[in-house]
């Protein structure tokens, strides 16, 4: 398996370019390093930023929502929706991520994307807090549940999951 911390920083602008996604949201902005390539790569989206801390540079284009994700999931998440692309990247803890992965899934266009980041820690030295943290659990919760969702074997990991309503031609 590759080590690569920043694969997910190349592959997230590309499928939301490519992909035709109108709305993004990302949990967890941290130094902007993923959302600031969408927004320069697709100009025309709606691109909203979740963060317990105020970034140091705010991206132009993006609106910043400085609160827990639980916070924007109850108070604000619905007034922005449908999201067509989702990435989670905020606390590393399987239960946070949980709670981002359901609180946010009702607001999730059909056919739209969320990623998980974390998810594949190549060491156990990777699963701890300041690392992945046990947040690549949910990979097993998610085939239990049957949910459509792949993790890409690289470290530290993405799981993309489909919001999959209907199966089929259209």
């Amino acid at each position: 398996m590759k080590r690569d911390q920043t694969l997910h920083e190349e592959l997230i602008p590309l499928l939301v370019d490519r992909l035709g996604v109108q709305s993004y949201l990302e949990f967890g902005v941290y130094q902007n390093n993923t959302i600031a390539p969408v927004v320069a790569r697709c100009r025309k989206l709606a691109v909203h930023a979740v963060d317990i801390c105020e970034p140091h540079v705010r991206v132009p284009g993006v609106f910043y929502h400085i609160m827990s994700t639980s916070e924007f999931i109850s108070a604000w998440a619905s007034r922005y929706a449908p999201y067509d692309f989702v990435f989670i990247d905020a606390d590393h803890s399987a239960e946070s991520a949980m709670a981002d992965f359901t609180g946010i899934v009702p607001h999730v266009s059909p056919e739209g994307l969320i990623l998980l980041h974390d998810t594949n820690p190549e060491t156990l030295a990777d699963t701890h807090a300041g690392a992945c943290g046990d947040s690549w659990k949910l990979t097993g919760i998610f085939r239990s549940l049957e949910f459509e969702c792949v993790t890409l074997p690289y470290h530290p990991g993405l799981t993309i999951y489909r919001k999959r309503e209907t199966y089929g031609p259209v």
